[in-house]
């Protein structure tokens, strides 16, 4: 895994990455620290700090270099929310998803049944960033999905509300039995697994334990089908990583 990180992260072009050349101060020795810190609202800063000393030491590569991979994914990601709001109309600026808040059950649709194993995505708002939201079919008819509050749950699709306008469902390219091995997997950690608002790291944490919706998915077709829903290979999974993997299909639009 470690292996593989380094490969994926220079990939992503962590070093000589376009970082935008602008002065950000450094805390307790790791630039951009405030910044990534802003777009993470719930994360502290001694986690984070851990986070960035231990895949340093792991993996041989400065705690500099971490700290701008992770601040060019979620720069990365919040472009791409943006860009997406103004192609459905929005008028810029932050990313007002109603009442989907850190995939939350607002809105005004229903998810729709489909096949186990396949997932939804829908656009979910933290304090400053709309990181958007998955969840995974266990069966065709109820969703299971990481969320503030509860953590891993099951929910009915009929009461899996989402908005309108950019919502919808995509298949995994793999095997029925992975399917469903991912599905029930995922299913296994209800009322196990907390949530955790971190997703700057979350491709480097434990596959058990506090976790949210798109490390969810993506640990479980990692451990069952060993595809890597991750479109960029970053340090971060986030739910647009999920939607946009290679191994995926669409389905429908919501």
């Amino acid at each position: 895994m470690k292996k593989y990180l380094l490969s994926s992260l220079l990939a992503v072009g962590l070093v000589g990455s376009s970082i935008p050349n602008i002065s950000f101060a450094t805390t307790d020795g790791v630039p951009y620290l405030n910044e990534i810190l802003q777009m993470q609202p719930g994360v502290s800063s001694e986690e984070l700090i851990s986070d960035i000393s231990s895949i340093s030491e792991n993996m041989g590569i400065t705690k500099e270099e971490i700290a701008k991979q992770i601040y060019k994914e979620l720069k990365e990601n919040d472009l791409q929310a943006l860009k997406e709001n103004r192609i459905k109309g929005g008028s810029g600026g932050t990313v007002s998803v109603g009442n989907s808040t850190r995939g939350g059950s607002g809105g005004t649709v229903s998810v729709g049944n489909s096949t186990k194993g396949n997932f939804f995505y829908t656009d979910s708002q933290t304090a400053y960033l709309n990181h958007g939201h998955v969840g995974l079919y266990y069966s065709n008819n109820e969703i299971v999905e990481s969320v503030p509050d509860t953590g891993v749950r099951i929910i009915s699709t009929q009461n899996r509300k989402v908005d309108q306008g950019g919502a919808l469902v995509k298949s995994v390219t793999t095997s029925t039995d992975n399917r469903d091995s991912a599905a029930d997997w995922a299913y296994s950690r209800v009322g196990e697994d907390s949530y955790s608002i971190n997703f700057a790291t979350n491709r480097t944490t434990s596959h058990t334990g506090a976790k949210n919706c798109s490390k969810l998915i993506w640990s479980a077709y990692m451990l069952k089908a060993n595809l890597d829903l991750d479109k960029d290979g970053g340090l971060g999974v986030y739910p647009r990583d999920v939607r946009d993997a290679e191994d995926t299909e669409l389905v429908r639009n919501i």
